[in-house]
């Protein structure tokens, strides 16, 4: 994401462009500029950072907008975005469930992340807290500039997850954008009269009819999941390095995960292995913890416990996680993500349907085509999930230092509430790549295709294996820029060819539950032992054993152990 300038914005808003102008452009042409022309009112809104919560939320309201701008009274300067879902968060985390009335949470309830209070203010009454103790600051904050397209406008929020976007001019904030703001410009009255279009286009779809019902089980019957997943990794350490690798993953019938462990902390004499694997194995604890309990396998849910376990048992370095569960009744898949590991979804292209994601963005692989077709693809892309990055190279990680203070948060590194959130739809017959970034530097998409339909009627396994090995094999080839060699140079670093690391495949098939092949696998994490010392700190946090007391099988075996050197 980019970062905002470091000079002082003005809040004056620049007058933008005429809505009788943007009348005269097509959709290839529209920018930025004429998103902020469709909005009600052209002024920048913005709120003092010391302002009270109750402040913010009375100017949402009373200018009947979302976000707000954040500056520092005493300067001027620009400090965060407000919006309002931080105020809704606010009042989740400071209002007791028995009573909704305006009070202070009980000290016991008042935790942050890892059961230590999460800010200063955390004592106070909700609506008293200061904005800029919910705000996005501003080093978080990605932005568009007025000659953007309205593509790349939509792109970005999708690929960052964001709905609310500031637009910057040089040094002055022109307005904010959201997802309707794109809609309000995609949708011109058309001629029509404000009461022909309300007429046609509101009053046919006003108000639900009085017998409208959830659509869920009777009382006493769970919804069935009628989908199954056979999940098969394969795990090749880096070739050139001599270790068992950096990376972790976890197996399970419901969900399975990846981790890459941050290879820098060798540098400090810190095994950067053994976070990986000590969130993986946590995150089996979890897993099986609340199998025990009936709980759905909630991917969030999972890695915030795994993340307080490890800070918990004071395990030191760094990683990216990725973790993907399939929906206890729905066809979707749930997904977590910090950083760049991530996956894919790949559909046979004679049933795919519009690609998937944030506002339709489309996905760069194969168009979807007809198996039957000459040369054509029989898979196309249906689905990516979004990464994060602080800069090239330098992606969002959940972590812990030595010198990282026991109470609180540390800039350095991220925590769960920083993870991409993900829900996709899936079908029988849909594949799924979850990798860590040895593969994604190394393989392109429609390489990754090629591999899917070689591997056509071959089990996980075979397909896992396919593709590790062939990301291992041009992670060393010198003669063909990797997707990673093609990006560094866009970013003015110079690279060639591969990029040799660790490389973990987690693959499996959508398949009827019950069908040939959808056996379902134990739940193990690896490769590898932790350490004793890990393991039994993640014991003493309350995960990290649990799996253990309940017959599942946790660790490296014999069947994991297979598939990672297969």
């Amino acid at each position: 994401s980019r970062q905002g300038p470091s000079s002082e914005p003005s809040m004056v808003a620049r007058s933008p462009r005429s809505l009788a102008a943007r009348s005269l452009c097509t959709r290839a042409i529209l920018t930025v500029r004429d998103l902020l022309a469709s909005k009600r009112s052209s002024a920048v809104k913005f709120v003092a950072a010391d302002a009270p919560v109750v402040v913010a939320a009375q100017q949402l309201t009373n200018n009947r907008e979302t976000a707000l701008i954040v500056k520092d009274p005493s300067t001027r300067r620009v400090v965060g975005l407000l919006t309002q879902g931080d105020i809704v968060r606010c009042l989740a985390s400071r209002l007791t469930a028995e009573n909704m009335s305006l009070q202070t949470l009980p000290s016991e309830a008042a935790v942050g992340w890892d059961d230590e209070p999460a800010d200063p203010a955390l004592g106070m009454v909700s609506w008293d807290v200061p904005v800029s103790c919910i705000m996005t600051p501003t080093e978080k904050i990605v932005y568009l500039t007025p000659g953007d397209t309205i593509d790349e406008a939509r792109d970005l929020l999708a690929t960052c997850g964001k709905r609310h976007i500031p637009v910057l001019d040089g040094s002055s904030f022109l307005g904010v954008i959201s997802p309707m703001t794109v809609l309000r410009c995609l949708s011109p009255a058309g001629g029509r009269s404000a009461k022909d279009a309300f007429v046609t286009t509101v009053m046919p779809r006003r108000g639900v009819p009085q017998t409208t019902q959830i659509d869920q089980p009777a009382e006493g019957e769970e919804a069935q999941q009628r989908l199954a997943i056979t999940p098969a990794v394969c795990n090749l350490p880096h070739p050139h390095k001599g270790t068992a690798g950096e990376d972790a993953y976890l197996l399970g019938p419901q969900l399975v995960g990846v981790a890459d462990g941050v290879g820098s902390w060798w540098e400090g004499g810190i095994d950067p292995a053994v976070y990986a694997q000590a969130l993986m194995h946590a995150s089996a604890g979890e897993c099986a913890e609340r199998a025990r309990s009936g709980a759905e396998q909630r991917p969030r849910k999972v890695l915030e416990a795994a993340w307080r376990a490890t800070r918990k048992a004071r395990v030191l370095g760094s990683a990216t996680i990725c973790l993907v569960a399939l929906h206890p009744s729905k066809p979707e898949l749930i997904a977590a993500n910090i950083g760049d590991s991530g996956f894919l979804l790949l559909r046979p292209a004679h049933t795919a349907s519009p690609r998937l994601g944030t506002l339709g963005v489309a996905a760069q692989g194969a168009a979807p085509s007809s198996p039957e077709a000459d040369g054509q693809a029989r898979y196309s892309v249906a689905f990516r999930s979004p990464q994060q990055l602080r800069s090239f190279n330098a992606p969002f990680q959940l972590g812990l230092a030595p010198d990282s203070p026991e109470e609180g948060g540390d800039d350095r590194f991220e925590t769960p509430q920083d993870a991409a959130l993900v829900r996709v739809p899936i079908e029988e017959g849909d594949v799924v790549v979850l990798a860590t970034d040895g593969l994604f530097d190394n393989v392109g998409e429609e390489e990754v295709i090629a591999v899917v339909e070689a591997s056509e009627g071959e089990g996980a396994q075979q397909l896992a294996t396919r593709l590790a090995h062939r990301a291992q094999e041009l992670s060393l080839a010198r003669e063909v820029d990797s997707p990673f060699a093609v990006l560094a140079k866009e970013n003015d670093i110079l690279w060639g060819g591969g990029r040799p690391d660790d490389i973990t495949v987690v693959a499996f098939r959508v398949a009827q539950r019950g069908a040939a092949g959808s056996t379902a696998v134990p739940l193990a994490s690896g490769p590898g032992a932790l350490p004793e010392s890990t393991r039994l700190g993640l014991e003493s946090s309350g995960r990290g054993d649990a799996a253990a007391r309940e017959g599942w099988d946790i660790g490296f075996t014999e069947r994991a152990a297979e598939a990672n050197w297969d």
